[in-house]
């Protein structure tokens, strides 16, 4: 939190003086890093940089806010630019909202809606951009892209609550190993649900308007003024400054109203209001961006819209460059997503006939809800083929059909990755995509079963698992080498079926060679063998890492031990 205050506090410096020459020079963009405005401009950032090291490393500063207090301090708000007047740089507030153990604070979600509160009172724009804290904005023209569509009042009028922009990253690695391009879900299913009522909420990177936030809908406008106060302070709290906000724009407030800036952001601010359930981001769900925007918008009738910038990106954000980042963050994707798939209240398939979202918008948003249960037949196919194979017994009866659907999937794909790259044939992404589509149904989509499981039987309160955000080393992924650091157990599936495939193929191959002077008799575990292969051969980094590196970011041993004895297990288990 040091660092974060030190950035609000150091920040003007930075914007005062870029500011002016953007409006002044409004040719100068990044493609001509070396003019003088964006010489001085990087000056300017290196020192910011190096002050806020030197806050990091300053005892006095660091050791006031320890992990404990962290999660036990006060709200604080602080307006570090107001924003008056025409040549100033925008309002610039810092927000740390309150944090008591005692008081659920409902991770992203409480964290919107207190920005929600805050910046209703002032400035209260009518439309709201929502970026997270590693990405930033990387083109100016994004808000006049996303205005193109929300101020458009062609019919049918006043519709779209929010324009999507795509997650794009300024160190993604030309090989790509984690998949983390997301181009499948950018690059190809997003646009493909823009023509059914728009794509999901994604998280980041967005616009929306503030009244569809605050509950209204298509078909009826949101009428605070024709609202009773005592009804409007049920809905959205005691905050006089809030309510006056409703009904007429918000004006920054004096210094002496500081407190009740601060009251928004605490914990018992939201305490019998329809904060996280009528109002604002939904709390109900740890991926609060994919029940938000079905529940809250698509639900209500809203549409959105998808904006692909070409060739300069809108945002540009940081991926993670170690697996264990990317598999827990997928983890928390899946499990939350299918959270809301199979609940009886929200399922996109369940409530579909009470709401107002179409048929094939709610299939789409189905797919998405359950994509974890593709753990339960990759699970399946990394299991019996071995398994049946040490037992003698072929698994596929006919070759020739289970050959040309194997190879149909693997075109299908091909062909999807040669249209979102125009025409281009790019095989490392096919593969990487392939490879890793597999490893997460094993590790994040599995764990996201089991995680969902235990939310629904309330045996696991729900929990917000964390992507580091924090700066590291990503030469390992840039060179397009798997970085196992930090890897528990959520990586102990993958690693214990990948060794038992491994002697499967050994056991299958002699079988084979000894069967082969008999009547075809090998023939029929052609497919099952030729399928382990395949698999090796996606599988084959956790081999490496397993057992051929040595380096500090191979795969930890206590892992390698654990997968090398549950294979053993298994094999005696068939075997014996």
């Amino acid at each position: 939190m040091t660092s974060k205050w030190h950035i609000g506090m150091e920040s003007p410096t930075h914007s005062k003086v870029q500011t002016p020459k953007c409006r002044n020079q409004c040719h100068v963009e990044v493609e001509q890093p070396f003019s003088s405005s964006c010489i001085a401009c990087m000056k300017l950032y290196e020192k910011l940089k190096a002050d806020i090291e030197a806050a990091k490393n300053d005892e006095t500063i660091s050791g006031s806010w320890s992990k404990d207090k962290r999660q036990n301090h006060d709200a604080y708000v602080e307006i570090i630019e107001d924003g008056d007047g025409v040549e100033e740089i925008p309002a610039l507030v810092y927000v740390a909202r309150e944090k008591r153990r005692a008081w659920p604070h409902h991770f992203k979600a409480g964290a919107l809606n207190a920005l929600l509160r805050v910046s209703g009172v002032v400035s209260n724009a009518p439309y709201v951009l929502v970026l997270d804290c590693d990405m930033a904005c990387n083109s100016r023209a994004s808000a006049l892209d996303a205005m193109c569509f929300l101020l458009d009042r062609r019919p049918p009028p006043d519709s779209l609550a929010f324009v999507q922009f795509p997650q794009l990253f300024h160190n993604l690695s030309h090989k790509d190993i984690y998949a983390n391009e997301l181009r499948y879900i950018f690059g190809t299913r997003w646009f493909g649900l823009d023509g059914v009522r728009g794509p999901p909420l994604s998280g980041s990177g967005f616009y929306v308007r503030r009244d569809a936030l605050y509950g209204a809908t298509p078909t009826a406008d949101f009428m605070p003024d024709a609202t009773a106060v005592a009804e409007l302070k049920t809905r959205f709290g005691h905050s006089d400054r809030l309510v006056a906000s409703l009904r007429s724009p918000g004006v920054p407030p004096e210094a002496e109203a500081m407190m009740s800036l601060a009251a928004l952001a605490s914990c018992a601010y939201e305490a019998g209001t329809a904060w996280g359930a009528g109002v604002g981001f939904m709390y109900q769900s740890v991926v609060e961006d994919y029940f938000t925007g079905f529940q809250r918008f698509f639900a209500r009738g809203w549409t959105s819209a998808y904006c692909y910038p070409e060739p300069r990106p809108a945002f540009l954000g940081s991926v993670p460059t170690n697996l264990n980042d990317v598999l827990v963050q997928n983890k928390r994707w899946m499990s939350g997503m299918l959270a809301v798939g199979v609940s009886r209240r929200h399922s996109p398939l369940a409530c579909r006939p009470l709401l107002r979202a179409s048929l094939l918008q709610a299939m789409a948003y189905a797919y998405f809800g359950f994509a974890a249960l593709c753990a339960v037949p990759v699970l399946c196919y990394a299991t019996l083929p071995q398994l049946c194979l040490l037992r003698g017994v072929p698994l596929f009866p006919c070759p020739a059909a289970t050959a040309a659907a194997f190879a149909s999937s693997l075109l299908q794909h091909m062909a999807e990755v040669c249209v979102s790259r125009r025409g281009r044939l790019d095989l490392r992404t096919w593969w990487n995509e392939q490879r890793f589509w597999v490893l997460n149904a094993l590790t994040a989509q599995l764990f996201g079963c089991v995680s969902a499981a235990q939310e629904l039987l309330g045996a696991r309160a729900l929990d917000f698992d964390l992507t580091s955000k924090a700066a590291v080393d990503g030469s390992l992924y840039q060179d397009g080498v798997f970085d196992f650091t930090g890897c528990s157990a959520l990586l102990l599936p993958a690693t214990t079926l990948s060794v038992l495939n491994a002697a499967a193929i050994v056991a299958g191959t002699w079988k084979m060679s000894s069967s082969s002077s008999s009547s075809s008799g090998g023939f029929h575990f052609a497919p099952q063998l030729f399928l382990m292969c395949y698999g090796a051969a996606l599988s084959y980094p956790l081999l490496e890492g397993m057992f051929l590196r040595r380096d500090p970011a191979r795969v930890p041993p206590r892992i390698t031990a654990l997968s090398v004895a549950l294979a053993a297990v298994l094999l005696a288990a068939m075997l014996g």
